[in-house]
């Protein structure tokens, strides 16, 4: 719990920058990045590698932010910023695992591994 609540610190402080290029993307989108880490903090033990696989509360979460906020290309690009800020306080995350999370959850659609440099508005 303590790792999710560092998580959850960390990005307070990340969106509160109005200088910062992630926080203009989640702006610009209207995406929530709090209730993203809300519905993905399940998948936080599969994405920093303590499990083989996502549990069924991450995959649910996952369907979750997909059904709300993939729609617009906008939208997915905030989901994409909110995950790039979120890397970091994964140890730098590990892309591949990120990328296989929608097919590991049953969800039709390809992630590119993300990493910490990733550009989410292209």
């Amino acid at each position: 719990m303590s790792h999710f609540l560092t998580v959850i610190l960390a990005l307070f402080i990340l969106l509160s920058s109005s200088k910062s290029v992630i926080s203009q993307v989640l702006k610009d989108a209207k995406v929530p990045c709090n209730q993203v880490v809300n519905k993905l903090s399940p998948c936080l033990s599969y994405l920093d590698g303590q499990y083989a696989s996502p549990s069924k509360p991450c995959c649910k979460g996952a369907k979750y932010v997909w059904g709300h906020y993939g729609k617009s290309k906008a939208k997915r690009q905030g989901v994409c910023a909110c995950l790039v800020s979120l890397l970091p306080l994964l140890g730098g995350g590990n892309g591949s695992l990120v990328s296989a999370l929608p097919q590991c959850c049953g969800l039709k659609f390809k992630l590119p591994p993300i990493s910490q440099n990733f550009n989410c508005t292209m």
